[in-house]
């Protein structure tokens, strides 16, 4: 039957938490995803640069003129190969983060050592190392054109680091030059970089501290966002009831009553009964005794209705008169209807506040076959008036040969 909608649960809603999650998501971890990737690379960036700086120097330090000589086995002795070493011995020992410290030459698209600081007795430096010989062949880890930019002219930077069994390190690798400018091959330095992953590794927990947070704020934002829209939705629901719900009975009014009502007659495939409830003489009433008296026979009248109707039974107020939809009955189970809801009336004598009313009822039944709810509704009408011509507070059935009615006073024996 029509009741006042239950307006005590603020619902939650499950998916609009996931999507406003996962949007919040979306946007906060881009916020924080990709400054933080830009700053790596920025850092990574920088870090290259230093080293291929670092190269440099170290390929300016090299005598380029003996280094030449060196370039030619022939002229290999001990005494040039040390006089050539020594400033790099120098450099390498004045900078505890260089592991290894050597030159190279290209011979025919093939990477040969030259000098290497790792042979050196002087070398001062904490880190282990293996001498490469002097003409020994370099095997690179990178297949590119390394040799090309060297003879360039340009400075060469590994793109990712190198490890072996003492270290993580990054090459930089830079041209040599003579006096008079020719090209005499290259420096090498293998630069240690545990300061730069342990800072690294301090950005990266700082990182997913700041993620985590964000997916938190998302979930935060989500379950905001999802209270929300379940307020909204709450308040939408009981702005739509307060437009199709009379504010004193609580019954579907006039446009609740199409709205509902009609489509119940409509879907409805069985029998049914529309029932329409006037009292009589309401007007009177409220200029009589007042509109307070009036309101309390409508809610009096409704209690009557809304107590007489069973589960299913949709019931409406039109103004003065209220309006019951009943599926399943026919003529007999609306009369039951109507006078169950007079005997509720007459067994109170219905005095209320000094007034005395009584009530008229017209009945429309269908088969079921071809219910329409405007005939339906006009034929009930028709019964009403008919109650009352022929002396109100009568139930009146419409017939298409003619209207049966019957008394107030049978309801109350029967009741």
């Amino acid at each position: 039957m029509s009741r006042r909608p239950d307006r005590s649960r603020r619902p939650f809603s499950w998916p609009v938490f996931a999507l406003a999650s996962l949007a919040a998501a979306a946007v906060l971890l881009t916020l924080v995803a990709v400054p933080q990737w830009l700053s790596q690379q920025a850092r990574w960036e920088q870090l290259r640069k230093d080293v291929g700086a670092i190269g440099k120097i170290a390929a300016t330090t090299v005598d380029g003129d003996l280094h030449r000589r060196l370039l030619d086995p022939k002229n290999y002795s001990d005494d040039l190969y040390k006089r050539a070493l020594a400033p790099l011995v120098r450099l390498h020992s004045a900078d505890p983060d260089i592991f290894y410290l050597y030159t190279m030459v290209d011979r025919g698209g093939v990477a040969h050592f030259i000098l290497d600081t790792a042979s050196s007795p002087d070398l001062r430096t904490e880190h282990k190392l293996r001498a490469s010989a002097y003409d020994e062949t370099f095997v690179p880890r990178e297949n590119d054109d390394w040799l090309e930019q060297l003879a360039s002219g340009k400075t060469y930077v590994n793109k990712d680091f190198e490890e072996d069994d003492y270290g993580t390190f990054l090459t930089a690798l830079a041209p040599i030059y003579d006096s008079e400018g020719r090209y005499s091959g290259f420096a090498g330095v293998d630069f240690d970089t545990e300061y730069y992953l342990m800072r690294e590794a301090r950005f990266r927990a700082i990182a997913m501290a700041t993620l985590g947070a964000a997916l938190l704020l998302a979930l935060a934002i989500g379950y905001a966002v999802a209270v929300y829209y379940g307020a909204m939705q709450r308040r939408m629901r009981e702005l739509h009831e307060s437009s199709i719900r009379d504010s004193l009975t609580g019954m579907f009014n006039r446009r609740g009553a199409m709205d509902v009502v009609k489509k119940e007659v409509e879907r409805h495939a069985g029998p049914s009964a529309i029932l329409i409830v006037d009292i009589d003489n309401l007007k009177l009433i409220n200029d009589m005794r007042g509109h307070t008296t009036g309101d309390a026979v409508l809610a009096r009248t409704s209690e009557a209705i809304r107590s007489s109707l069973k589960e299913g039974d949709q019931c409406a107020r039109l103004g003065d008169e209220f309006l019951i939809f009943a599926p399943g009955r026919d003529a007999a189970g609306a009369k039951d209807i109507a006078r169950e809801i007079l005997g509720r009336l007459l067994a109170e004598g219905m005095p209320l506040a000094g007034a005395s009313f009584t009530v008229s009822m017209g009945i429309a039944v269908s088969d079921g076959k071809e219910t329409d709810f405007v005939q339906m509704h006009r034929n009930a009408d028709s019964a009403l008036h008919q109650a009352r011509a022929e002396g109100r507070n009568r139930i009146s059935v419409f017939q298409p040969d003619g209207t049966e009615h019957e008394p107030a006073q049978l309801a109350k024996a029967t009741a």
